[in-house]
């Protein structure tokens, strides 16, 4: 059985629930040894090994618990081999009624986590690691009632765009997904939309897995996907 050190697990932040839970569970389901990250997460002892499999806890809204978390898994894994970042929320008002506060935590967790988290997670990763970013089609184009998630989504996909060009000479692979409407809980309560013309999560994150497998020499970097009725 080969060691720790020769294992190069795959890290699915915001593996909680809707995409990032199908990915984590897709992912081990084709025997790739992942390891997923959220609030929600299991409480893991200081000594404790990590299983592959299993969603620990760090909650990414809270930016000092990023370092943290990336120390000590970097302890029993020094390198590894991608990474997917599925968390995020939605903020669905007209401009007028959302407050500075709520536009702030939005993009704590919607962005500035996700810059934090990149940041840690580097020097983790060596020529043929991947970073997966789940932008939208609010990353590309506007919706009402969406100034909020649109302004996030699409900072996403800059982010994304200018990392890639950073990352090239390293041979470090930077992946943009813009998903159409997946079926998750962002959805519930928001009227005008059938979860039925939507993509079900298992089969998205059945199907954002596979980009695991991809060779080495393989490098996409903008993937857009749409239910069959496409942008709802």
């Amino acid at each position: 059985m080969p060691s720790s050190k020769e294992i190069l697990p795959i890290l699915v932040a915001g593996a909680g629930s809707g995409i990032g839970k199908s990915v984590l569970e897709n992912l081990n389901a084709i025997g790739q040894n992942a390891i997923g990250i959220s609030r929600t997460g299991i409480e893991r002892e200081s000594k404790s090994p990590f299983e592959f499999g299993k969603n620990y806890h760090c909650n990414l809204s809270r930016i000092s618990e990023v370092p943290e978390f990336v120390s000590s898994l970097q302890k029993q894994f020094p390198i590894l081999s991608g990474v997917y970042f599925t968390f995020g929320n939605g903020l669905f008002k007209p401009v007028e009624q959302i407050t500075l506060e709520e536009w702030n935590a939005h993009f704590v967790l919607n962005l500035n986590s996700l810059f934090v988290l990149t940041k840690e997670i580097l020097p983790l990763l060596k020529p043929g690691a991947f970073l997966c970013y789940l932008s939208s089609t609010a990353g590309y184009q506007g919706f009402p009632e969406s100034t909020a998630y649109c302004a996030s989504r699409h900072a996403i996909a800059g982010f994304a765009k200018a990392l890639r060009e950073e990352l090239k000479p390293k041979g470090i692979r930077v992946i943009t997904v813009y998903p159409g409407a997946v079926y998750t809980d962002i959805w519930k309560g928001r009227e005008g939309f059938d979860q039925d013309d939507m993509i079900p999560v298992d089969d998205f994150g059945k199907w954002l897995a596979t980009l695991s497998t991809l060779p080495d020499a393989v490098y996409p970097d903008e993937i857009r996907l749409l239910p069959r009725k496409g942008i709802l």
